[in-house]
């Protein structure tokens, strides 16, 4: 959700109210659980800052004491020190017969409680939580992150087919890492004292690479992987996938010449990877206008294909493979495009990234998730 700096700060008034108030009241509700509210209405008990028509209520100008206390009484919980209210209209998706949740839409999805993304700057704690590392196992008992992904519900992360073929030989692909934010840190905490529960470590159960994608194609069609991991992961607020562009107006939609917003741990302008996630805004080109750059080189694009960036320093690079581009429409982000390549100079001005177009691949995902 976004709010202008002075809802921003009405927000954090409120949010230190019901947090004194929950404080003197014990919840037996938890994040994501059913709740009814005071109206009689079904929701879900989820962060305040996530419920829409709760913020609507507190934005008012001037709420009247009965919205004062429609508010109170919606509390539900709290989540370590933010509080939890019972939002009307959410409601858990519904599992999949193999008891694995079905690809989410909004507002199960794309919702964050707050290689190199070349002039990218730092992320808050609970930014991008769908944000996730491959970690690799290497010769003489090493192991290390060298490619990223998004996790798209609570059992598989989508990345680059690259990132799973095109590995050195004798590379292994390890597990994926969820959660985290700071790498130099075993549990994640700001300057203001809010800390993330540790990152979790999630072993493999099947990988999936698209079998149009070929490790001798410079062109680097069908880029695209699917992750399934051993097991379902809880969400949390440092732990929570990304809405897909799986609807018929999501897969039209045209995004050239708008902003996005990428992510990841990959190399910065120091050549090294970087401790945080970072992110950095890049401006969606148009495929014929990226296409006349790189076919100086012999690659010819596809419209599977989506470029963006082409500013001096501001890039997505190493590091950052399989990792999302990302657009925000009515609260939620979207996973609009996968890392894929591009200079070999990353952020080299008027060369502009190249990414899998996710929504090209809406038929593809949802044939193999299960």
């Amino acid at each position: 959700m976004v709010v202008d700096s002075v809802a921003g700060a009405r927000l954090g008034l409120l949010a230190a109210c019901l947090l004194a108030a929950v404080g003197q009241t014990v919840f037996a509700l938890e994040l994501g659980q059913s709740c009814t509210n005071p109206r009689g209405e079904s929701g879900q008990c989820i962060l305040f800052r996530d419920c829409p028509p709760l913020v609507a209520i507190f934005g008012k100008p001037v709420p009247t004491p009965d919205d004062t206390q429609f508010l109170e009484d919606s509390r539900c919980g709290k989540l370590e020190r933010k509080t939890l209210v019972c939002c009307p209209g959410v409601a858990p998706p519904p599992p999949s017969s193999s008891g694995s949740s079905v690809l989410p839409t909004a507002p199960q999805c794309g919702i964050q409680l707050t290689d190199r993304i070349h002039g990218g700057q730092p992320t808050e704690i609970d930014e991008f939580p769908w944000a996730v590392l491959i970690e690799y196992e290497k010769p003489n008992g090493r192991f290390g992150f060298h490619c990223g992904g998004s996790l798209i519900n609570e059992r598989y992360v989508l990345t680059a087919a690259h990132c799973i073929s095109s590995i050195p030989r004798n590379w292994k692909v390890h597990r994926v890492r969820l959660g985290e934010w700071d790498l130099s840190s075993d549990r994640d905490c700001n300057a203001d004292g809010d800390c993330n529960v540790a990152p979790i470590d999630m072993d493999i159960e099947k990988i999936v690479v698209h079998s149009g994608y070929d490790t001798q194609d410079k062109n680097h069609l069908n880029d695209i992987a699917l992750i399934r991991m051993a097991r379902n992961v809880d969400y949390s607020e440092s732990v929570r996938a990304i809405c897909l562009p799986l609807s018929n107006t999501a897969i039209k939609t045209n995004h050239v010449g708008t902003s996005s917003l990428a992510a990841g741990w990959g190399k910065t302008e120091s050549a090294s990877a970087s401790q945080k996630k970072l992110k950095v805004e890049l401006t969606v080109k148009s495929l014929q206008e990226c296409s006349s750059v790189y076919q100086r080189n012999g690659i010819f694009l596809k419209s599977t294909q989506l470029c963006a960036g082409g500013l001096k320093g501001k890039d997505t690079c190493s590091g950052d493979s399989g990792g999302p581009l990302m657009r925000q429409f009515a609260g939620a982000w979207y996973l609009i495009a996968v890392v894929s390549f591009g200079p070999s100079k990353c952020g080299t001005a008027d060369v502009p990234g190249v990414y899998t177009d996710v929504a090209k691949f809406a038929d593809w995902i949802r044939e193999n998730v299960y």
